[in-house]
C-alpha cells in the first residue's frame, strides 16, 4: 500500500488560509515559491493528526478528490521488477 506524504509547508499554508477564510490553493501555491530551495520537511498521516488535522484516511482521499484538501504524494518504487 502506498503511504500519502504531504509537505509541512503546505499544509501549514492550509491550514492558515481555512482559519483566515482565505483560499487555500492560491496560499498553498504562494507557499511553494517562497520555500525556493529550503529544506522541505515531509508529514504523514499520523503527522496530520499532529497538526490539527484529525481526519481518516477515506476522508483525506475523499476532500483531495473534491479538491478542498492538498493533494498527497507518495515516494517512487524504486524495488527491480
Amino acid at each position: 500500500m502506498a503511504v500519502n506524504l504531504w509537505f509541512e509547508h503546505i499544509i501549514d499554508a492550509y491550514l492558515r488560509a481555512c482559519a483566515a477564510g482565505r483560499d487555500w490553493q492560491i496560499e498553498c501555491a504562494a507557499a511553494e515559491q517562497a520555500i525556493g530551495d529550503e529544506p522541505r520537511r515531509v508529514l504523514t498521516q499520523a503527522d496530520l493528526k499532529k497538526k490539527g488535522i484529525a481526519y481518516s484516511r477515506q476522508h483525506v482521499a475523499r476532500r483531495v478528490r473534491n479538491r478542498t484538501f492538498p493533494p498527497p504524494f507518495q515516494l517512487p518504487d524504486n524495488s527491480p521488477t
